[in-house]
């Protein structure tokens, strides 16, 4: 029943029983009327007899009710906003001007040790990598981790590569073994010993004219290399205030022509803090070294002192110091003043300076620079005094920069000529005094591990020149990229990009020539086939650019390896 008919009910409900009540009460009045007609009042009075309420009564309904309810009136809303009220009240305001003195001063902040990260333990991992590919190319790398990653580190890594090209003796082969190990000990030492090997064999194919009749073990050579290196540092700062950092390396490197150095390097660091923005650093070099080859032996040794005081705030770095050096008992004071300070509400940092020092040059250093160097008999080294205004600095936390610009005075800086019998070899020259202005920049771009881009220019412009006309082998113009793209989760793509601008050289009757500049594009990827197998390809000179790096030496061309990976 809903709550409609309920009303009905409740209001058909007293009217039934009002009109019940009126027609009982008429029917009481009828029946009195007519019993005062039929009976004569007598004389003697009679006792009334009793009236029986068992007698059936009946309800006469004279007519049909119909109930109704009256329509209610209804309410009309008519929806309408209120009018804005644009009335301005003119308000005015006192404020008492008060002037705020504070007698102290902030404490300065101290970096505190982050505690190592629970979710970050050293797990020993193991790599295996092979690979091979065109231009009878071998490729094998194994890298292998030991220790707890807290009181103790090993990592040892190996790798070897050899390649052959249809040109006649233009090929290669490098090997290459290191250990390294991290020892902390309870006194917060921390302990760091390397041993290092190194063989590479080559070819000295670059002779012309082409048609001369070399065997391959008269172009042969090969360099081993041999070292043994140890340092210590304290890994906190003392009660005193001193860090020290003592560093020690041994080198024996020797070739396949009864030539042979042997290096030892001293490094000894030092550094005493005396307040927070005052500090004074000491280091003393010891770099001696015996060559022997078939023509000479040659003793090379050079030392120097740096002694400096260093003023650093938060926002601005002093560094006021002299270098004392002894190259081959002759005696050079040079500068080491540099500055830097940041600019306020800027991320640009302005660097300036006047420094000067040694450059070691030796037969292993020689090599390194250039592989197809003849006989010599004379060892320099090479001072280099400069001048330079740089900035650097990042814009948001994706991009970093920096420039700088530098003037150089340089002293028995080595150049390379070819020899004048077919070119094979470089006869090695040293230029007394020339200057170079260099110009240096460098671009990074990174979002999270996802992408990574590196960009990296250097111009030099040699000149003055005092024995020389040309920087005969240096490179003027140097541009390097490398961008690392992981697309995909189990996919990461990398690729290398080398523009080399051509170096002076002269050969016989050719005057004084440039070589075409050299452009190198590599791409290489990795992608994780299961959970640990990966594979891997790389291609390297896409453009299948043979050009020389040092004349009449074409690089290798296009070529490509690809290969499995295997962690455990």
């Amino acid at each position: 029943m809903n709550r409609t008919n309920r009303w009905i009910l409740f209001l058909i409900l007293p009217l039934l029983l009002i009109n019940a009540y009126d027609l009982t009460a008429q029917k009481r009045k009828s029946t009195q009327k007519k019993s005062t007609k039929t009976v004569a009042p007598s004389k003697k009075k009679k006792q009334a007899e009793p009236i029986d309420s068992t007698n059936n009564r009946t309800v006469v309904i004279t007519s049909d009710f119909k109930p109704s309810l009256q329509n209610a009136a209804k309410i009309n809303f008519t929806a309408a906003t209120g009018i804005a009220d644009t009335t301005k009240i003119p308000l005015n305001y006192k404020i008492p001007s008060s002037n705020l003195f504070f007698s102290y001063e902030p404490i300065a902040i101290k970096p505190l040790a982050m505690p190592a990260d629970s979710g970050l333990a050293w797990v020993n991992q193991h790599q295996i990598k092979l690979g091979a590919g065109n231009l009878s190319t071998f490729f094998g790398e194994g890298r292998f981790s030991f220790g707890d990653g807290k009181k103790s580190i090993t990592t040892v890594e190996a790798d070897y590569i050899s390649s052959k090209s249809n040109l006649f003796a233009q090929q290669y082969s490098k090997l290459n073994l290191d250990v390294i190990s991290i020892y902390n000990s309870p006194k917060n030492i921390e302990w760091t010993s390397r041993a290092y090997f190194n063989s590479v064999t080559q070819y000295k194919y670059g002779f012309s004219p082409s048609t001369l009749n070399y065997t391959k073990d008269q172009l042969k050579q090969r360099f081993n290399t041999v070292s043994i290196q140890a340092g210590a540092k304290n890994s906190t700062a003392n009660e005193a205030g001193v860090n020290f950092h003592p560093q020690l390396s041994i080198y024996r490197f020797t070739d396949n022509n009864s030539g042979a150095e042997n290096n030892l390097i001293f490094k000894l660091p030092v550094e005493k803090i005396f307040s927070k923005i005052m500090s004074f650093k000491l280091t003393f070099d010891a770099d001696i070294a015996n060559t022997k080859l078939p023509a000479a032996t040659i003793n090379n040794n050079l030392f120097s002192l740096n002694p400096a005081v260093v003023f650093s705030t938060p926002n601005f770095i002093l560094n006021i110091g002299l270098r004392p050096s002894w190259d081959n008992n002759q005696y050079k004071m040079l500068p080491n003043f540099t500055a830097e300070g940041k600019l306020s509400n800027s991320p640009l940092t302005l660097q300036a300076g006047w420094d000067g020092n040694f450059q070691k040059n030796g037969y292993r250093s020689l090599v390194a620079f250039n592989p197809w160097i003849g006989p010599f008999s004379t060892l320099l080294n090479t001072q280099i005094n400069q001048q330079f205004l740089g900035v650097k600095g990042n814009s948001g936390n994706h991009i970093s920069y920096n420039a700088r610009l530098a003037f150089q005075q340089l002293k028995n800086q080595p150049l390379f000529l070819n020899d004048a019998l077919d070119g094979k070899t470089f006869i090695t020259v040293y230029e007394s005094t020339m200057n170079a202005i260099k110009l240096q920049g460098e671009f990074g771009y990174t979002v999270k591990d996802n992408l990574s881009l590196l960009a990296s220019a250097n111009f030099t412009q040699f000149n003055a020149f005092s024995v020389n006309n040309y920087a005969w082998g240096l490179v003027p113009v140097e541009i390097t990229g490398s961008a690392i793209w992981k697309p995909l989760k189990d996919l990461q793509v990398k690729a290398d990009l080398f523009y080399l601008g051509g170096s002076m050289f002269k050969t016989g009757s050719i005057p004084p020539t440039r070589l075409s500049p050299g452009l190198d594009l590599n791409i290489g990827g990795e992608f994780n086939v299961q959970k640990n197998w990966r594979i891997w390809l790389q291609m390297n000179n896409l453009f299948n650019n043979t050009y020389q790096r040092w004349n009449q030496y074409p690089v290798f061309g296009f070529n490509v390896m690809a290969g499995v990976v295997y962690s455990f």
